[in-house]
């Protein structure tokens, strides 16, 4: 791709992220709006994101998968590495409870197409936990049923709610949940 190429596809791309940082509804979030704040014509976008909804879930990943980043990059404790895991599954939880309706529209597109590259940010820790005693492939496989355990219960509260008692949207038990789901899979 061309250096313009790539220049347009990230003016979109950062126009996109902060109206979602604006918490706007997604919903709201239009390709003309898209266009107007990233000065480029509406079918440049459809050009380099096939449709607006791709693009929404697409800067939807980014965002999330920029926590697990920054938490990376701070150094977070891995003299304690659960408790790494913990707090990492928790602030994501946090980021993805503010922005509830932006997270399911995301955990739909990631489930059936994105990518899983958020599952590689816990993998310096669980090699940690595990040491040498698990292969790269079976660290890969913990840390996707994490992070999908989570999506599939962000994307089906309400069920997941009546089945078990526990309202995520409270942070206390959501942080419990998490607490216990990290205990469970990782012993």
């Amino acid at each position: 791709m061309g250096l313009k190429k790539k220049e347009t596809k990230k003016k979109i791309m950062e126009a996109t992220m902060h109206l979602l940082n604006s918490n706007e509804n997604p919903d709201d979030i239009t390709v003309r709006k898209i266009a107007e704040s990233a000065g480029i014509g509406i079918g440049l976008i459809n050009y380099y994101y096939e449709s607006r909804d791709k693009l929404i879930k697409e800067a939807v990943s980014i965002k999330m998968e920029s926590i697990a980043e920054v938490m990376e990059k701070l150094g977070g404790d891995l003299s304690d590495p659960v408790k790494y895991i913990k707090e990492m599954l928790i602030s994501m939880s946090d980021l993805a409870m503010k922005n509830s309706r932006l997270n399911k529209f995301s955990i739909e597109y990631d489930l059936l197409k994105g990518n899983f590259n958020i599952c590689l940010y816990l993998i310096p820790a669980l090699s940690k936990v595990y040491n040498t005693s698990k292969s790269d492939t079976e660290l890969r496989v913990i840390a996707f049923q994490l992070i999908v355990t989570m999506q599939s219960i962000y994307l089906r509260q309400e069920a997941f709610h009546m089945l078990t008692g526990i309202n995520i949207e409270i942070k206390e038990e959501r942080d419990k949940l998490i607490t216990s789901i990290v205990d469970n899979l990782i012993r």
